[in-house]
C-alpha cells in the first residue's frame, strides 16, 4: 500500500476561531486527512477542532499573531524598527517548528509568508525553507504591501521585503487571480494561472442536504452534471412526461451533462400504469439516456413504495435542481409550481389554467400546441438564464471535492 506524504497546514490560528482563512484551512485539512493523507495544523491558537476527522493538531503559541512575545515585537516593527528581541523570538520559533517539519513531506502555508501580523514566524520560514527538507507552500489570501491599511506599516528592508519577495525554494499559490496579479507586479515573479487555486464551497453541507439526497446525489452525480431537470411528479399519461425525457435529449444534444430526476411513483388506481413506465423506459433508451433519466421509485424497491422521495428529501432535490418541468396535458392544481417558487427553482410548464392560477408570472409557460420542440427550446432558455449559469459555475468550478482532487492533490506531488 502506497503510503500518502505528510501534509502540514499553518496558520496564526485555527478553529474555532472564525475567519475565512481558517475555515478554508480546516477545509483542506480534512478533506485531505479523508483521503488518507496523514495531517498535521500547526497553530498559535485555537482548538480543540469542531471535529477532528483524523487530523492532528499542534498548537505552538509563538506563531499566534497576538501571542505577547510576537506583539512586542511587531509594535516596534510597525514604527520601522527592528528590535532585538526580533533575532530571538524567530530562532526560537525555528526551534518549535524544526521538529515537527521533519515529520511533514509538505507544509502549506497560509498567509503567514506574505502578511506582517508575525514577521518573526515569517523569517523563520524562510530560513526553514532553505535547510528543511519540507516542501513549503505559500497558500496567498491577503498581502500586506498592496493594503492601504497595512502599507504605512511597510518599511524598507528586512523582515519587511520577506513580504515582497519570492522565495525560489517555496511555491505559491493564490486564491484568486487578482491576488497572483498583484503579486507580479509586486515582486516580478514569473508565475502564470496555474497558480490560482480559489477557496471552496461544500454544497451538501451548505445545502444542509439529507441523507438520503446525498445518496442520490452520488448514486447519479447530480452535483457534476451540468444541468439537473427535476419533473417532481407522479408517474401518470397526463402528465406527459415525454416532453421532460425529450427536453433532457435537447439539453444533452447542446453539450451539456444532464440528470432528469422523475420523483413519484406510478398513480396508484390505473392497473396500465406500469405499462406507461414502460413506454417512457423505451423512450428514454432510444434517446440515448439510460444513464441520465431516473425513476426514483425504484431506488426504493420497486412501486409498491409510495414514499420513496419523503418530503423533506423532495425539498432537497428542489435545491439541487436548475429547472423544474411540468409538460402535464391536464391538471387541477399546480402544487409543485408553488413548492418551486419557494426555493427559486425556474420552472417550464404546459400553458394550463390552474398552473396560471397558482403562478400568474415568473414561470415559462408553453402552450400546448407548441409541442415537444417548444417545450425543450423552453428549457434551454431557463437553464441559461445568468442566475442559473452562476450557478452552475459555481457547482462546477469551486466543489471542494473537485478542487481538491483536481488542484490540491496534485500539487502536493509537484516539485517547487
Amino acid at each position: 500500500m502506497t503510503t500518502r506524504p505528510g501534509i502540514g497546514l499553518l496558520h496564526y490560528t485555527c478553529p474555532p476561531v472564525i475567519g475565512g482563512v481558517e475555515t478554508i484551512l480546516y477545509e483542506q485539512a480534512v478533506r485531505l486527512a479523508a483521503r488518507g493523507y496523514p495531517v498535521t495544523i500547526l497553530s498559535g491558537r485555537g482548538g480543540p477542532l469542531p471535529d477532528e476527522q483524523g487530523v492532528k493538531l499542534v498548537i505552538i503559541p509563538q506563531l499566534d499573531s497576538r501571542h505577547p512575545q510576537v506583539t512586542a515585537v511587531r509594535d516596534a516593527l510597525n514604527q520601522g524598527q527592528v528590535p532585538a528581541a526580533f533575532a530571538a523570538l524567530q530562532a526560537e520559533i525555528e526551534q518549535l517548528l524544526s521538529p515537527q517539519l521533519a515529520q511533514l513531506d509538505t507544509l502549506i502555508v497560509h498567509n503567514a509568508l506574505t502578511l506582517h501580523f508575525n514577521l518573526a514566524l515569517t523569517a523563520a520560514l524562510w530560513t526553514l525553507a532553505e535547510r528543511a527538507r519540507v516542501r513549503i507552500i505559500s497558500w496567498v489570501h491577503d498581502l500586506s504591501w498592496v493594503n492601504p491599511l497595512y502599507r504605512p506599516w511597510m518599511h524598507e528592508g528586512e523582515p519587511w521585503d520577506f513580504l515582497r519577495r519570492q522565495h525560489p525554494k517555496i511555491n505559491s499559490v493564490f486564491v484568486s487571480a487578482q491576488r497572483l496579479a498583484e503579486w507580479r507586479a509586486l515582486t516580478g515573479a514569473d508565475l502564470d494561472s496555474t497558480h490560482v487555486i480559489p477557496n471552496g464551497i461544500d454544497p451538501p453541507t451548505l445545502l444542509k442536504l439529507g441523507a438520503r439526497a446525498r445518496e442520490l446525489a452520488v448514486r447519479f452525480g447530480i452535483l457534476s452534471s451540468d444541468v439537473v431537470m427535476l419533473a417532481p411528479v407522479r408517474i401518470t399519461k397526463r402528465k406527459n412526461l415525454e416532453w421532460a425525457i425529450e427536453a433532457a435529449a435537447g439539453v444533452r444534444a447542446s453539450g451539456r451533462r444532464v440528470q432528469l430526476l422523475i420523483t413519484g411513483p406510478p398513480g396508484p388506481h390505473n392497473p396500465r400504469a406500469l405499462d406507461y413506465v414502460d413506454d417512457l423506459k423505451h423512450l428514454r433508451d432510444r434517446l440515448g439516456l439510460h444513464e441520465a433519466v431516473h425513476f426514483l421509485f425504484e431506488a426504493a424497491g420497486g412501486p409498491q413504495d409510495a414514499y420513496a422521495v419523503d418530503a423533506a428529501t423532495l425539498s432537497d432535490l428542489y435545491m439541487l435542481s436548475d429547472v423544474v418541468v411540468l409538460p402535464s396535458a391536464s391538471e387541477g392544481f399546480g402544487l409543485p409550481l408553488a413548492e418551486a417558487a419557494i426555493f427559486r427553482v425556474p420552472v417550464v410548464c404546459t400553458d394550463l389554467p390552474a398552473f396560471r392560477e397558482v403562478a400568474p408570472e415568473g414561470a415559462t409557460f408553453v402552450p400546448i400546441d407548441g409541442g415537444s420542440d417548444a417545450f425543450t427550446a423552453a428549457v434551454l432558455a431557463a437553464i441559461d438564464s445568468p442566475p442559473s449559469r452562476l450557478r452552475r459555475h459555481v457547482l462546477d468550478a469551486l466543489s471542494w471535492d473537485r478542487l481538491v482532487t483536481e488542484r490540491i492533490e496534485p500539487l502536493l506531488s509537484t516539485p517547487a
